[in-house]
């Protein structure tokens, strides 16, 4: 009999049944990772109803590093950072086509806007909104290799410019929508103390280190240009590559229950937060896995050439 059951979930992502994160040998660990590897997202429900056993089930897919902003680190589990909520951390409020929200972030690939984008991460739901909050993935080597062939060998060496931000410069891949910040009025501002991080560039394309697939490394949270290419030119390009990256066929959409887990491979996945009303709440926690991959390197280039070719 195995240790867990897999279960498909539409479109893209599996979900882990049956498992005992306390009973796991070797043998059972390496068949978790094999799994991982094929599906790229995984969801477990009710597998780890404390910090403890989410840090256990998270080292089985590697070692656990100290996220870069150290403000969101949780008080004597600095391998777990907390998300969510109405306190410092909550990122503050945001209004998507009118509707406020806290939590909302906007499609991204973790720690894009540093050299070396994490391995992955690993989500746990302390308290869900009852109302929205749901959260989705985008898988982009499915998308890549789902890509028009003039297109796929467009992008092959073309390079985007990445800063770390809270909001886009509008709703790449999403055309018709409005993000922006909350006035006080309207909700919460972010009190997240972030570090002064340098822009990055990385390729549009990339080689998974270990299945040796190709994926899209696009992160439009942070996207300010392609390098190179006028800015319009640039612009184009990015939204057509990413509206395709989030069509339906290559994305899994999770309404959270309490205790639900989450884990994604970083390298090869979108993911966003689409928040919850201010007069609910939320609390997660997050592990994130170490083990980054290099994929790109400190932008040397003048603050006026970041935003324009």
């Amino acid at each position: 009999m195995s240790a867990f059951d897999v279960i498909p979930l539409d479109h893209i992502g599996a979900e882990i049944a049956g498992l005992d994160p306390h009973a796991m040998t070797d043998e059972v660990k390496q068949s978790l990772y094999a799994t991982w590897m094929d599906y790229g997202v995984l969801l477990f429900r009710e597998a780890a109803p404390d910090p403890e056993t989410h840090i256990k089930l998270a080292k089985v897919f590697g070692d656990l590093e100290i996220h870069p902003v150290k403000s969101l680190l949780v008080p004597g589990q600095d391998e777990l950072i907390f998300l969510g909520g109405h306190g410092k951390n909550s990122g503050g409020a945001r209004v998507m086509d009118g509707d406020v929200r806290i939590g909302q972030t906007y499609w991204h690939q973790d720690t894009a806007y540093t050299p070396n984008i994490c391995k992955g991460s690993m989500l746990r739901m302390i308290t869900s909104s009852k109302r929205a909050g749901n959260t989705l993935w985008a898988d982009t080597t499915k998308a890549y290799e789902a890509l028009p062939k003039d297109v796929a060998e467009r992008i092959a060496s073309l390079e985007t410019l990445q800063c770390y931000t809270d909001m886009p410069r509008r709703t790449w891949g999403m055309p018709g929508h409005e993000l922006r910040h909350a006035t006080p009025e309207e909700g919460p501002q972010s009190e997240v103390a972030v570090p002064d991080f340098p822009h990055v560039v990385h390729p549009m394309v990339v080689t998974h280190p270990e299945n040796g697939r190709k994926a899209l490394l696009l992160s439009p949270l942070g996207y300010l240009t392609i390098l190179g290419l006028p800015e319009d030119e640039a612009d184009d390009l990015f939204e057509e590559v990413v509206a395709h990256t989030l069509k339906p066929e290559f994305c899994f959409d999770h309404w959270w229950t309490e205790n639900d887990l989450v884990l994604w491979d970083n390298r090869r996945t979108l993911h966003y937060a689409t928040g919850f009303p201010v007069d609910d709440d939320r609390m997660i926690q997050r592990a994130t896995l170490a083990g980054p991959q290099p994929t790109g390197r400190v932008y040397e280039g003048t603050s006026a050439e970041s935003v324009s070719a």
